[in-house]
């Protein structure tokens, strides 16, 4: 470990040198310089790390900084509060080591050893470092102050973002290239929060969302039938959802827990190369980008779970491009549809229609609800499940084996997903899978209860340099990466976008971390 880092310190090094040779080399005369650190700004920063301050600095400034990271680590933490002061004045306030000097290029303010200023022009073809700030909060219902799961948090227009845990809470990781953008955060039934990212001082968010209430007339209402407002969905598929191949970044994570304890959590950052809506016949290749996992050996059972989970399940449950019995109109007669409300998601009308299974069916089908724009009549979103009456039945579709002495019976079945609006198109945003399992042994009084869940989020689109990957490059979506040799890269998960697990997960992390590190240490070994 110590010698990665004095190979990355070395490779910081090179860079640094040779970006102060360009900086030397080039004669093009800068005209922004004195004007840039000689503008007038205010600030309020309150215990912020001398990255962060430079970042939110950098944003009021509209410009980017360069520098060494390492040059700031292990500072201690800065307040500072000033009302218009010059740029130059408070940067020195952030950066107080009189050795280092601040060399502008255009918007590019490069922070180096005071022994490399030269009075020679610079060039401006500099590449900006860009830095990364963390956030993370808690969103809640304003009237009530309750914790609202599994809200859409993301930038305005692009496809980075997260969503709440079950408990309201988030984290996100933004980039200095975010700076001009603006945080969304989006529930059915609510209003949008939206904040400049410029504005964000506080890592800390405390997100309180108003309800959204629509008055309608009651003959709006009853002229929409909910079968026919579906069809009109299916058909504008093509419509609202990209007819081009895309690459999505997204983040996975998967668990299975015993009695509440967790026996397997994993988390990965994985490529997906997403076909067309209009090609629902293929299945979208996947390559892992990175991963770790918790594996407790000593809480393992006998039994094994044939689950429609995991990768796989993730992208199945993307339900316009794998459209399940009550989506596809030859199935629709199954079905009994309800318009139970009408209401907003992202500041937009939605109608929001139940389904479940005609009371003559015997076979188990899917029942829940489904959100459609009012507008567009895109598909945004969908929860659904088996009914608890019908679960017994499922048994034989779950579980692929167990040990004869073994009764196992499902005890909780539900989906959910969700789209994101990218410039007109509606894109994959998250998947969820929560399944639970009654399991007993013939030999004890009490039963156990086993329960898995498969979660995926998208972090990152790119629709214009898309590339699809190479067979040697992908793996199966049906592969189980909880038995796969998954190495553990403890810089990259330092400053990863995450769903933020809940407590007891968090403390597992903590428990195992040592362990994690040398498994780290002994890869890099090997390398």
């Amino acid at each position: 470990m110590k010698r990665r880092k004095t190979y990355q310190n070395l490779v910081q090094s090179i860079l640094l040198n040779a970006l102060l040779v360009l900086m030397i080399c080039f004669t093009q005369k800068v005209n922004a310089q004195n004007s840039l650190l000689q503008n007038k700004i205010s600030v309020d920063l309150s215990e912020l790390s001398i990255n962060d301050a430079l970042d939110s600095i950098a944003a009021k400034n509209n410009c980017y900084f360069t520098y060494n990271s390492d040059l700031f680590t292990n500072k201690k933490k800065l307040s500072i509060k000033a009302d218009e002061v010059e740029f130059e004045i408070l940067l020195r306030k952030i950066v107080q080591d009189t050795s280092l000097t601040f060399q502008v290029v255009n918007k590019h303010i490069i922070i180096v050893p005071a022994k490399y200023k030269t009075d020679k022009p610079l060039t401006s073809n500099m590449i900006p470092y860009i830095s990364y700030r963390n956030i993370s909060g808690k969103v809640t219902n304003q009237s009530a102050k309750i914790s609202l799961p599994y809200a859409s948090i993301g930038i305005r227009g692009k496809h980075i973002g997260t969503i709440s845990n079950q408990d309201g809470e988030f984290a996100l990781t933004l980039s200095s290239e975010n700076s001009k953008d603006t945080l969304v955060v989006s529930y059915v039934g609510f209003k949008n929060f939206e904040m400049p990212v410029s504005d964000i001082s506080n890592t800390k968010l405390q997100i309180k969302l108003k309800e959204d209430f629509i008055s309608l007339q009651e003959v709006v209402i009853r002229n929409n039938d909910p079968k026919s407002i579906i069809k009109a969905a299916v058909n504008r598929i093509e419509i609202n959802y990209p007819q081009n191949a895309s690459n999505l970044t997204s983040f996975y994570r998967e668990s299975v827990l015993k009695n509440n304890r967790y026996m397997i959590y994993l988390e990965s950052v994985l490529d997906i190369y997403k076909y067309p809506y209009s090609e629902n016949e293929l299945t979208d290749k996947v390559k892992i980008f990175k991963s770790r996992k918790i594996y407790d050996v000593s809480r393992l059972d006998t039994i094994s779970f044939r689950l429609k989970g995991g990768i796989q399940g993730c992208l199945l449950l993307d339900i316009v491009q794998n459209q399940p019995e009550f989506l596809n109109p030859e199935f629709m007669d199954l079905y009994t549809y309800r318009l139970s409300d009408i209401s907003t998601f992202d500041n937009k009308p939605v109608y929001i229609i139940d389904f479940k299974p005609n009371e003559n069916i015997t076979t188990p089908l899917l029942e829940g609800k489904l959100i459609i724009e009012t507008r567009s009549l895109a598909i945004i979103g969908a929860e659904f499940g088996y009914n608890q009456s019908r679960l017994p039945e499922l048994t034989n579709r779950f579980i692929s084996k167990a040990n004869a002495k073994t009764k196992v019976r499902p005890a909780l079945i539900q989906y959910s997903v969700n789209y994101r609006n990218i410039d007109g198109k509606y894109y994959l945003n998250h998947t969820l899978g929560n399944l639970k399992f009654k399991v007993r042994n013939k030999r004890k009084l009490f039963s156990q209860t086993f329960s898995t869940t498969f979660e995926m989020a998208t972090t990152k689109l790119d629709t214009i340099n898309v590339r699809k990957f190479k067979h040697r490059e992908t793996i199966a979506p049906t592969t189980i990466l909880s038995t796969e040799n998954l190495s553990y890269d403890n810089k990259f998960w330092g400053n990863q976008t995450f769903i933020k697990p809940e407590d007891n997960i968090k403390e597992a992390i903590k428990r195992i971390s040592s362990s994690m590190q040398q498994v780290a240490m002994d890869t890099s070994k090997t390398e």
